[in-house]
């Protein structure tokens, strides 16, 4: 991380944390760390929307930043037990600290449990005819793997808690660590938690693929939270019919509330969104700018742009089918259009991602082999990790595809179009949770349905100049409006609205459930 100016995002969730959580010394647990340190003492930023969205609170509050020890530097730096700093050079730095884990039980907990099983349990990627299958080694892999290091960082969060200056909050991250809550809440029962889930979340009888004594401590770490973030409101739906189907317990959901033993749980979405003015600034970077000089080299007429992640739940493959079938019913494209697909390979240390990958290539080559000429091919294919590279395809698009079989957000949806400076048209799949805000302004589509992607990409190459200008400009004004101040603002206030007083916790009246309506905790948050 570099030492430059704040944003006007970054000001503004230092104003909202200093307003909102004076009373509070805030705590991120993550199992990946912002910053992963190298071998040569390097430290070097993460990526994806968890620690774009999260990094601006840690350095605007101080917060202390708990990760699980993934590598044999991170497991010296745990041993060491001092934390790191994210920015010697910066005044809004903050320290990460990593918990000490064993290989082989991270290796279960991260390669086995994690990802794919709970992964493709919130994804709807099980092909239920034959998988999963639960045998002996799922469940060595539960209790000697992802017990054990959801275990190791509530107890290096809980001995840092203890030294803290004020009442602690803490605020934990994702599927990996759904155990971990109840772990914190039963040490440090005063504190407040949080607990922000970054993936979707599916129905009941889907999350029934997995076993009952994963699923139910899965949802009771969970309803040690005060507060369960979700990305749309169709997460929060599910999530309540599953406590009330697979848990019996007694559910509100017009004000998003889960009674749980004497305690209310809010369960609320929040949208996640990106720092505006941080990815415009990006966009006109002397890097960037170089590198869309180089695209601009050998780019035809139309560019249709993918940036993702190599991960079945993004749907690559289908989007690949679908350009052949434009190539297929649009002869006119050739030699005029070209696929640029800008991919981070993803969990190579799972099977199932290196086959998938696989396929991707084999699929760019058939397709290559069967159109290509000597003066055009029809896809390119980056495979690499380059952030000044996938904002210059963000800057480059015509068309901008995002067809995720199902995402909790993806955050490529709202950078692209930020950034994008020829009004490019999105494509978007109805099954990521962008769509809840975009999809107005987008081409909606059916992930699985190649004929009708086919249809929509040919659609926003053809689209005229006025029609592209209004949804490109819709698109901007509504993630400049909600962007990551906004994100990190709603959960900061309803932090503050619903989180108990230290006394609430021992009254004598708690709170209850009379039909769908709320007794004996006030009056209910506004939704809006």
């Amino acid at each position: 991380m570099s030492s430059t100016e704040p944003t006007a995002a970054h000001l503004a969730i230092g104003r909202d944390a200093a307003r909102l959580l004076g009373e509070f010394s805030p705590i991120i647990l993550s199992n990946r760390a912002p910053l992963t340190p190298t071998t040569e003492g390097r430290l070097v930023p993460g990526a994806g929307g968890l620690v774009k969205a999260l990094t601006s609170l840690a350095s605007a509050t101080g917060a202390t930043w708990v990760s699980a020890a993934r590598t044999d530097a991170e497991r010296e730096l745990a041993n060491a037990g001092a934390p790191i700093s994210s920015d010697n050079e910066s005044d809004h730095a903050f320290p990460i600290v990593f918990a000490h884990t064993d290989p082989k039980a991270y290796q279960l907990h991260y390669s086995v449990i994690s990802n794919p099983l709970i992964w493709f349990a919130h994804h709807y990627l099980w092909n239920i005819a034959l998988e999963p299958v639960i045998d002996r080694g799922i469940y060595e892999a539960w209790f000697d793997g992802y017990r054990v290091v959801n275990a190791a960082i509530a107890e290096r969060a809980v001995s840092l808690a203890r030294e803290l200056p004020r009442r602690p909050l803490f605020l934990t991250q994702d599927y990996q660590l759904y155990l971990t809550p109840e772990l914190v809440r039963s040490a440090v029962p005063d504190a407040v938690l949080q607990h922000f889930i970054h993936v979707p979340w599916p129905e009941p009888r889907y999350f029934k693929v997995l076993p009952t004594s994963m699923r139910e401590p899965i949802l009771k770490g969970l309803l040690a939270n005060d507060i369960i973030g979700l990305q749309t409101s169709l997460d929060v739906h599910n999530f309540l019919r599953c406590c009330d189907e697979l848990m019996g317990l007694r559910v509100a959901e017009a004000e998003g509330a889960v009674l749980y033993g004497s305690r209310l749980v809010w369960i609320r979405a929040y949208p996640v969104s990106i720092d505006f003015d941080a990815m415009v600034q990006l966009g006109e970077s002397p890097e960037v700018r170089a590198i869309e000089d180089e695209v601009a080299s050998w780019r035809p007429e139309k560019l249709i742009v993918r940036v993702d992640r190599t991960d079945p739940a993004k749907n690559l493959v289908r989007g690949f089918l679908a350009y052949e079938r434009l190539l297929e019913d649009h002869p006119e494209h050739h030699g005029r259009v070209a696929l640029w697909a800008f991919l981070q390979p993803s969990r190579q240390d799972v099977e199932v991602y290196r086959d998938y990958l696989e396929l991707v290539t084999s699929t760019v080559d058939r397709i290559n082999s069967r159109f290509g000429r000597q003066d055009w091919t029809p896809t390119r294919l980056d495979l690499g990790e380059d952030l000044h590279r996938a904002v210059a395809a963000y800057r480059s698009y015509d068309a901008l595809l995002v067809n995720p079989i199902l995402d909790g957000m993806n955050l490529v949806a709202k950078e692209g179009p930020v950034v994008n400076q020829r009004s490019g048209v999105l494509v978007l799949s109805e099954s990521a949770g962008a769509h809840e805000e975009l999809g107005a302004y987008a081409i909606s589509i059916n992930p699985f349905d190649v004929e009708l992607t086919a249809r929509a990409l040919h659609r926003a190459l053809e689209m005229g100049l006025p029609e592209r200008n209004d949804r490109s400009h819709a698109i901007k004004q509504i993630v400049a409006i909600n962007d990551v101040a906004r994100w990190i603002r709603h959960q900061l206030e309803d932090i503050r609205s619903v989180a108990p007083r230290s006394h609430e916790r021992r009254a004598t009246t708690e709170p209850i459930l009379v039909g769908s309506e709320i007794v004996g905790k006030g009056e209910p948050l506004d939704k809006t």
